[in-house]
């Protein structure tokens, strides 16, 4: 798997085009049904060499599947440069692209999400979210951006995959089949309902047909194969799959094979991110005999987890900008509370920690949940797997999250038992619907625009709201009521968007498996995209560059207001001039005014102000289904194309650098250590920020070793919940490795780091990843 360089296999995009093409004129909803029926029955199936977990969305491992249903907008203009493009690369043929290019991407022009908001987006609107308003295909500003959601289709979900372990895909079908039969015809509603029903029906069976197919793929390789050992493999794998998912599983290897191909299933019919296991030691649990072997047991987890890493999403170089290193986000959650409250950590909980310490691989994201009764030996397993420089696992605050849930109005009992989904985002298990859309808001781009009367200093123009000429601001108030005005605008026209956006996801695309798993689309016969699930939440809308905003207006107040050591023209002239000539100044700037990060409450509660502020502001809007938004602080690697186009800051940064990473502070700015940022962190008020909040750290190997040092990091954990964290990760690497591994990649081909809420190959970075993680501060405990 680690050899496989990323490739494209464009054989489903074959059959979903053939299909649509074959039933124009049917209900869309329907052609959905036969489509998955179809890409079940006729993708190619293998078992490779030694694999006890079989099926895959393509043969070849790593192989990105391509979904033109989304990506033809886009894709033409890309195809040409995809092996050499300098963000995340992909291995594509001649003969494919040319196939693609004439064959089935001009079935799919105009037909796609992003197509469809070009067209329809208001001409205010329009420069917001595009560099170039009327250009095909587009750019974006990353002033706003839903750009990168919009070229992928539906993600940012927790699957039930408990109701196919339970009831087994026959139960579902009865399910189906019993709501079919309570149809009145003559009622109009019901006429949309059992096409639905029916086309889930269907995807339900295309899915029974693939493990068929499974099954007799391994009854011919244990005919023709002659070690005796791997031949009763394969043979267990044929009655495995004889049996899974169709009925509920006998045991542990049953169960894991049913979710497996639960996963797969998903995977072939979604091409969003975030596709989650959600609470994989909870569920699977149950099947977990006494009986069963620990070593057994470890080594289907770890055959499972190498499935997870084999696959592979194909995304354009706009989009991996802001998800560098091809990110699954296949986040399966470990330990928590139980919905009575009591703590659920199991032996499954340990078995997932320890495959993760053996394999040491990207996939799945490893998620621990720490409240006060988490057990202080399963606390310490999570810290020996942090401490060894993977990037697993991430931390969460486990009853902090379950508050937040239930301000949202869920029971108790659901607000408990959450799933992690994504990130660091909380979804309800098996309940929630997907976020057809949302986005990223660049902050330190509305002060900017605040600072310069609503003028983007990159192009001139005037993209925000006229808020008057900053020289002739005379309090700090006046800068605070600027810097809102033009960021509840930018709100205001992410949601324009959104709305045009979350309309053509529910004319233009179907998800009859999904839907089928999750509650509440079959008992009212609606898919997701049309409402179906029993909770709508969101979009979320994602708050960019806090650090470097809070810093600035710290700066301003301090410096301008409150000492008055410069005036507001001073300041004006030496950001426009990105600092030339203008060193006293900007000293002043980076080094005399307080930075976020070190449990200053001046800076920490503007900082505060400015991120509420701009979440009461998202969650005034709602979804078409009625479910209100939510914000949250995950900007993965968006910090990077953000910061290229925000001119110089009153915090002392300079023009074109990258914004600050997530919830963490400025790079280099943090300098009392990490206790200080969890605090500074824990006063943002994370719980009111229901979408979550990323926090990354780089700890030295040196203080995490040994006995003491993995106590300390613990104690660290503890500490950072007790404050109000809402999660946190860290990088335990140091930067000689990081430096050695860019000059001698070849060497590092394994090391992995935590990116943003994700791990990836250090060596398979874009550079400007690669410094953006070495610039982070290496903390000592």
């Amino acid at each position: 798997m680690l050899e496989e360089k990323p490739s494209v296999d464009i054989t489903r995009a074959r059959i979903v085009t053939q299909t649509h093409r074959e039933r124009a004129g049917e209900p869309l909803v329907s052609v959905w049904g036969h489509v998955m029926y179809r890409l079940f029955s006729e993708l190619p199936v293998d078992i490779a060499p030694g694999e006890l977990i079989v099926g895959s969305p393509t043969v070849r491992p790593r192989a990105a599947q391509l979904f033109p249903e989304v990506q033809a907008g886009w894709l033409d203009a890309e195809l040409d440069a995809i092996e050499v493009r300098g963000w995340d690369p992909l291995q594509m043929s001649a003969e494919d692209k040319r196939e693609v290019r004439e064959d089935i991407l001009p079935y799919w022009k105009g037909r796609t999400i992003a197509e469809r908001l070009f067209a329809q987006c208001p001409p205010e609107t329009a420069p917001l979210i595009y560099l170039e308003p009327g250009v095909w295909p587009t750019r974006s500003t990353g002033i706003i951006d839903n750009y990168s959601l919009i070229q992928k289709g539906v993600g940012t979900v927790v699957p039930n995959y408990r109701k196919v372990l339970e009831e087994g895909v026959n139960g579902i079908l009865r399910d189906i089949d019993g709501q079919l039969g309570l149809l009145d015809l003559a009622i109009p509603e019901n006429v949309e309902r059992r096409v639905f029903l029916r086309s889930a029906r269907r995807a339900l069976e295309g899915l029974l047909k693939l493990a068929d197919r499974y099954a007799q793929r391994a009854l011919e390789l244990a005919s023709a194969e002659p070690d005796e050992i791997r031949r009763k493999e394969l043979l267990r794998i044929h009655r495995t799959c004889n049996r899974v998912p169709a009925n509920s599983p006998r045991d542990f290897y049953e169960a894991v094979q049913s979710f497996w191909f639960t996963h797969v299933a998903i995977r072939i019919e979604e091409s969003g991110h975030s596709l989650s296991p959600g609470r994989f030691d909870q569920y699977m649990f149950p099947f977990l005999a006494d009986s069963d072997s620990r070593e057994q047991v470890l080594e289907l987890i770890e055959c499972l987890f190498i499935k997870f890493s084999e696959l592979m999403l194909f995304v354009n170089v706009d989009t991996s900008k802001f998800y560098t290193g091809v990110p699954q986000w296949q986040n399966l959650n470990v330990g928590g509370r139980g919905p009575s409250g009591g703590d659920a950590t199991n032996e499954l909980s340990f078995l997932c920690l320890d495959a993760m310490i053996d394999l040491r691989i990207v996939q799945p994201d490893i998620s621990v949940r720490v409240h006060a009764d988490t057990p202080e030996d399963f606390l310490l397993r999570a810290c020996e797997l942090a401490r060894l420089g993977t990037g697993h696992p991430k931390f969460y605050n486990e009853d902090l999250i379950a508050y937040s849930m239930a301000c949202k109005g869920l029971s108790l009992a659901e607000s408990r038992d959450f799933a992690i989904m994504g990130c660091v985002e909380p979804r309800v298990q098996a309940k929630e619907g997907i976020h057809l859309t949302g986005g990223f808001i660049n902050l330190p781009a509305a002060l900017e625009l605040a600072l310069n009367d609503g003028i983007w200093r990159r192009t001139g123009r005037r993209i925000g709201v006229p808020t008057g000429d900053a020289r002739g601001f005379t309090t700090f108030d006046e800068v605070k009521r600027a810097f809102e005005t033009q960021l509840a605008y930018l709100v205001r026209h992410m949601f324009v968007v959104n709305a045009i956006a979350e309309t053509a996801y529910s004319q233009l695309l179907c998800s009859p498996f999904l839907s089928a798993l999750t509650e509440g689309c079959i008992e009212t016969g609606r898919p997701l995209q049309r409402g179906g699930a029993t909770y709508n939440f969101g979009p979320a809308v994602n708050e960019i560059g806090i650090a470097d905003t809070g810093d600035s207006l710290a700066a301003i107040k301090k410096l301008v207001f409150d000492e008055k050591r410069l005036t507001m023209g001073q300041l004006l002239d030496a950001l426009a001039c990105d600092f030339d000539g203008y060193d006293e100044i900007r000293d002043w700037l980076a080094h005399d005014a307080p930075k976020f990060g070190n449990d200053d409450d001046h800076v920490d509660f503007l900082t505060r102000d400015a991120v509420q502020f701009g979440n009461l502001e998202v969650m005034k809007y709602r979804n078409i289904f009625g479910g209100q938004a939510q914000s949250g602080i995950i900007a993965v690697t968006s910090g990077i194309p953000f910061g290229s186009v925000v001119g110089a800051l009153p915090s002392g940064r300079k023009s074109g650098q990258p914004l600050a990473d997530n919830s963490s502070p400025s790079a280099g700015s943090d300098r009392l250590g990490p206790t200080a940022i969890a605090r500074s962190v824990g006063k943002l008020d994370t719980a009111a920020l229901r979408n979550g909040t990323l926090l990354n750290l780089r700890l030295s190997p040196q203080s995490t070793s040994g006995a003491d040092g993995l106590h300390k990091l613990a104690s660290l954990v503890r500490g950072m919940c007790d404050v109000g964290c809402w999660h946190a990760q860290f990088n335990v690497v140091d930067t000689c490795t990081l430096r050695d591994a860019q000059e001698k990649p070849e060497e590092h081909r394994d090391l992995l780091v935590r990116v943003a809420g994700y791990s990836a190959y250090f060596t398979q970075l874009h550079r400007d990843v690669q410094e953006d993680i070495i610039r982070r501060t290496e903390h000592g405990l």
